[in-house]
């Protein structure tokens, strides 16, 4: 009996901690180191910005925040199929950036997408804003957005320009443009921005739509890259003199580049509220707008239901653009 009677206080126990409210177990979220997968390499804007949100995140929580860069795939693809299929409970988090709306327009029909960015993930918050920058190596020869569209069609298949990867944010860009003003350039693609802006510097490619960072200020003032146009609706406060696609005469090549925050979708409401909570208190914190803006990435905190409106709407304006233009997307 008194096995029976310690088996039954045993289940209603079990019962009870089963039953405890989701505020009550978030309210001891987090009890061990979180992780942020971004998925492209060190060194690049989107690593740049999650780096950034860790260190302010470590402080806000009181837990270890790791960055793990996870590149591979068109456009970071495999870290974000990595992310989207995590154990949905806050300790793996996804810094992703608008290469997500790409991601299931680029794949071919016998390798379709198995996961969908816009409903395996709930937004957390947007953490920063910046642009392209179109830029060229001085060996190339040219100053001017003009120069090297005539330099394309002088040379048909001559030219190349570097991406992130196959879908990414720096790769539909300059593959649109190429489609808009009708020359045809090679596209070579990397395993992120960093390996691109490296061959770049080296003059091994003739055409990078680098997102703006910190990284290209020293070789735009040494004269190692040639700044030719910005994708920003506004000229970009880092380079006053660098004018806009849209006042070049292309006014449908405004790409903003976004970098937000997410969580695997089933994540506790409770739990994406903290972290959204401290998302929105780090964009307010004079000393994080000045680490990002001194980075090239201003602090642009985007609310949840926002950032998910602007997912979708971005997924949809793309996907019609790149349908008009009949781009095909291989590795």
């Amino acid at each position: 009996m008194n096995f029976l009677r310690s088996m039954a206080t045993l289940f209603c126990f079990a019962s009870a901690c089963a039953m405890l409210p989701a505020t009550a177990q978030a309210q001891a979220y987090p009890n061990r180191a979180v992780q942020i997968i971004v998925p492209f390499g060190a060194g690049g804007l989107t690593d740049i910005v999650a780096r950034a949100v860790a260190q302010r995140l470590q402080q806000g929580l009181g837990q270890s925040v790791v960055v793990l860069n996870k590149p591979g795939g068109g456009g970071g693809i495999v870290g974000t199929q990595e992310a989207a299929r995590a154990r949905p409970d806050g300790y793996t988090l996804y810094l992703g950036a608008n290469s997500m709306a790409t991601y299931r327009h680029v794949r071919p029909p016998n390798n379709p997408l198995t996961f969908s960015p816009e409903t395996d993930f709930v937004a957390i918050g947007g953490v920063a804003a910046s642009a392209h920058v179109f830029v060229v190596h001085k060996s190339l020869g040219v100053r001017t957005l003009a120069e090297f569209v005539a330099l394309g069609k002088s040379k048909p298949g001559a030219l190349t320009f570097a991406s992130a990867g196959v879908g990414s944010t720096t790769h539909l860009p300059p593959a649109l443009f190429a489609h808009e003003v009708g020359i045809d350039l090679l596209h070579v693609p990397y395993s992120g921005a960093a390996p691109a802006l490296m061959d770049s510097m080296a003059g091994r490619v003739s055409l990078f739509a680098v997102g703006y960072s910190s990284a290209i200020e020293s070789p735009i003032k040494e004269g190692t890259l040639i700044p030719l146009a910005v994708t920003s609706p506004k000229r970009l406060p880092y380079l006053p003199n660098v004018p806009t696609l849209v006042e070049l005469g292309h006014p449908e090549m405004v790409f903003p580049i976004w970098t937000a925050l997410f969580a695997p979708k089933g994540t506790p409401a409770e739990v994406v509220q903290r972290l959204s909570t401290e998302l929105e208190k780090m964009s307010k914190d004079p000393d994080f707008q000045k680490q990002l803006y001194g980075a090239g990435n201003p602090v642009d905190y985007v609310p949840p239901d926002r950032l998910a409106k602007l997912l979708t709407d971005d997924s949809e304006r793309l996907g019609r653009r790149i349908r008009a233009a009949k781009l095909n997307f291989t590795d």
